[in-house]
């Protein structure tokens, strides 16, 4: 409601109810013997037509406080929307750097995983060169040894089967090496 109108209405209520006070406190000083009678006072005049008593100036400020509620009504949605629209962007913001930080921690661990495979790969290099080369021709100068101790004074295999299995572990360990070689070059350069 416009304020005008709310200030117009106010002071008339508190006009009318001064005027009630003020006579209610007069007629407890009249006398006492007056006896009120309806039929003493003429009838009130009868209502105009209200086409007459409509005021023009009244229907625009009616029409205006109509139009002002309906823009009311329109910022209250408007300002609902607004809320919306601010909580899913905190939303969205908060998704965002929850992602954010997921992918840092992926990549760290990414490297974490890469410096393990690089040490790893270290690890497999040492024992593959251990075994490559101290072990294997270790080995190998040890079936050597056997072979000679397994023969007579003509050089003749003292233990023929002896000297086969001599022979296959020798083959089996040069075909372990060169595979042991290959499969380390291939784990290289997969990483």
């Amino acid at each position: 409601m416009c304020p005008v109108v709310k200030s117009f209405r106010s002071e008339l209520t508190r006009n009318i109810l001064q005027v009630t006070n003020q006579s209610s406190s007069d007629s407890r000083l009249l006398n006492k013997n007056i006896i009120f009678n309806s039929t003493n006072f003429p009838p009130p005049p009868p209502p105009k037509s209200s086409t007459l008593s409509i005021n023009p100036m009244m229907v625009k400020l009616d029409e205006l406080i109509n139009k002002l509620s309906e823009v009311k009504d329109r910022f209250v949605n408007l300002e609902a929307k607004h809320d919306k629209f601010e909580q899913f962007i905190s939303d969205k913001n908060h998704y965002d750097e929850t992602i954010i930080k997921n992918m840092n921690d992926m990549s760290n661990k990414y490297m974490m995983l890469k410096k393990d495979v690089v040490q790893q790969n270290l690890f497999i290099e040492r024992h593959e060169n251990l075994f490559c080369k101290l072990l294997i021709p270790m080995t190998e100068d040890i079936f050597t040894f056997i072979s000679t101790k397994n023969q007579d004074k003509k050089g003749n295999p003292l233990d023929v089967d002896l000297k086969c299995r001599i022979n296959r572990y020798f083959v089996q360990m040069k075909k372990t090496t060169e595979i042991n070689h290959f499969q380390a070059n291939d784990f290289v350069t997969f990483c």
